[in-house]
């Protein structure tokens, strides 16, 4: 049986939960709800981050200036 997929985007969050209700409600469509992907299961290689300061001209007093002084 061959299956078509389509993604639909909604741009009105408050009328979301009342299409996925009517959506559901059809016996020819399937909902798949995705799935959120997990950032934190894949190990940060630290080695990768080797030369990222390379040929920048700053000191670690101007950088915690920059870090400390964000505007919100």
């Amino acid at each position: 049986m061959l299956m078509e997929t389509i993604v639909l985007n909604i741009k009105d969050q408050t009328k979301y939960l009342s299409f996925l209700q009517f959506v559901q409600q059809l016996d020819f469509v399937e909902v798949e709800m995705p799935t959120k992907k997990k950032s934190a299961s894949k190990k940060y290689d630290f080695f990768t981050s080797a030369g990222l300061w390379k040929g920048k001209i700053i000191d670690a007093k101007e950088l915690r200036a920059k870090a400390w002084n964000r505007q919100k």
